[in-house]
This record gives structure tokens, C-alpha cells and sequence, in this order.
């Protein structure tokens, strides 16, 4: 359990360091957490070495490669669903949950709608029990994911109210949430939500969200804000600010070195 442990304190910080957009750095933690763990078939590693895999799928996501991050949501998804274990463990079902989730994100953004829709019922058929919940990084936190999917799913198909319903939902869920990433990732998605309603008030929670990463030092969300500003209240500042930002997390490894996808907004 020590190592197990140890490993999954790793994989947090590659988290953290992700959500500040260093994903070169992130990527080396998670090769030493990979290593360690090697071969095991002890549950918990699988379980961690799904997550891992699902954590380097949701970098390409979120630099806009959805069809790149198709394969290690997959393996994740693999991964999860061969464990076996003497009974339910919430990590397993973390895990399978973040690599459907993922999946039905990678989906999303190439455009099969369908195809998405049917992954989240199958995440939510892992993750939507009733049950005393575990805690934060196990229950709270995929649930939340699932619903920002959720709400951009119906965005996509435009059906804006149901994005604005489904984004409300989860504005409730991350209310006291621990993660400032996950706070202002769901204020984003509202915000995107909005903007066919209400594009003034989208452009000023969007300039909020730029305003919240900036100071949380999460560029990658800072990026996103500036991108959804950009997208309904085009001018120089909204450009400018885009592409100040893209240009770190180049510099951090967190776009390929020529070309990324703009319209991608860190699911």
C-alpha cells in the first residue's frame, strides 16, 4: 500500500502541474509513477495506471487533439475494466469513470455526438449510484466531470438549454469543491453556456475566469477564458491576451511545437 501510495502522490502532482499547464514536467512524473509501478497487477496500481493514462489522454484533449487522445482514453478504459478486484473499489470506479468521461470528451469534439452521448450513460452507469459518497477525488470530482461533458454535449447538439441546465448542476456540485481548477473550469463552461442567451454576460464571466486562472497560475484555463471572450466579444485585447498565453504553454510543452487546435477549451 506504500508504494501504491506513493505512486498516486506522483500522479497528483503531474496533475497540478498539468493544470498549470507545465505538461512536459507532468509528462516526466508520470513516466518515474509508470515505471514504479511496472507490471503489478496488484488492483490499486491498475487502477492508478488507468488514471495515468487517463490523465495524459486529457493533455492532447485539451491542446486540441481529440483523435490523438482517443487511444490512451481507451487503453485507460482497457485498463480499468480488467481489474479485478475482491470487492468494488472506488478507485477502479474513478478510474473507469474519468476514461469514459474522457472518451465521450474525445468523441465530442470530433463531432460524433452519439457516440459521446452513449459513453456518458455508460460513466454514469459506473459513477451516478446511489451510495455514501467516498471523497473528493473519487466521487466529487468525476461526477463533476461527467457534468461538464454533459452540458457541453448538449451545446454542441444546440440545445441550449439543456447546456444551461446541465451547467448549472454542476456550478452547484463544485460549490466548496477543494480544486480552484475545478471551480473556475466549471465557471468556464457556464460561461460558455450563456452565450447564446446572453453573450454580454458571457464575455464578463468570461473575462472573470481569465481574471481567477490568472491569479491561480492555471494558464491553460487562462487560455480557455481568453479563447471563449475571444469567441463573443471579439477585439485586439481578447487576441492579444489568446495568444500571450498560448505562447507559454508552448514554451511548457502543452501544445505540439507547430500548430494546435483553438477551439479546444480543457475538458
Amino acid at each position: 500500500m506504500g508504494k501504491t501510495a506513493s505512486q498516486r502522490d506522483r500522479w497528483q502532482h503531474a496533475v497540478t502541474l498539468g493544470a498549470r499547464g507545465a505538461v512536459a514536467g507532468g509528462r516526466a512524473v508520470l513516466d518515474a509513477a509508470e515505471a514504479a509501478i511496472g507490471s503489478s497487477q496488484d488492483p490499486g496500481d491498475r487502477a492508478l495506471l488507468s488514471l495515468i493514462t487517463s490523465t495524459r489522454a486529457s493533455w492532447l484533449r485539451q491542446s486540441g487533439r481529440h483523435g490523438s487522445a482517443l487511444g490512451p482514453d481507451g487503453r485507460a478504459a482497457l485498463i480499468a475494466t480488467t481489474i479485478h478486484d475482491d470487492e468494488p473499489s472506488p478507485w477502479r470506479r474513478a478510474a473507469l469513470g474519468d476514461a469514459l468521461i474522457g472518451l465521450a470528451a474525445d468523441n465530442l469534439g470530433l463531432g460524433r455526438f452519439d457516440a459521446s452521448s452513449d459513453l456518458l450513460g455508460r460513466a454514469w452507469a459506473e459513477i451516478g449510484a446511489e451510495r455514501e459518497p467516498d471523497e473528493w477525488l473519487l466521487d466529487g470530482r468525476v461526477v463533476l466531470r461527467w457534468h461538464w461533458v454533459r452540458a457541453e454535449n448538449a451545446l454542441y447538439r444546440g440545445d441550449g438549454e439543456a447546456g444551461r441546465r446541465w451547467a448549472a448542476e454542476a456550478v452547484r456540485l463544485a460549490r466548496g469543491c477543494p480544486s480552484p481548477h475545478h471551480r473556475i473550469k466549471t465557471r468556464l463552461i457556464a460561461a460558455a453556456a450563456r452565450a447564446g442567451d446572453d453573450p454580454g454576460g458571457a464575455a464578463a464571466e468570461a473575462r472573470a475566469v481569465v481574471d481567477e486562472a490568472a491569479q491561480a497560475g492555471l494558464v491553460p484555463l487562462q487560455w480557455a477564458g481568453w479563447q471563449l471572450l475571444g469567441g463573443v466579444a471579439p477585439g485586439r485585447d481578447a487576441d492579444a491576451g489568446s495568444a500571450d498565453t498560448a505562447d507559454i504553454l508552448r514554451r511548457r510543452g502543452f501544445f505540439p511545437v507547430a500548430g494546435f487546435g483553438p477551439g479546444a477549451a480543457a475538458r
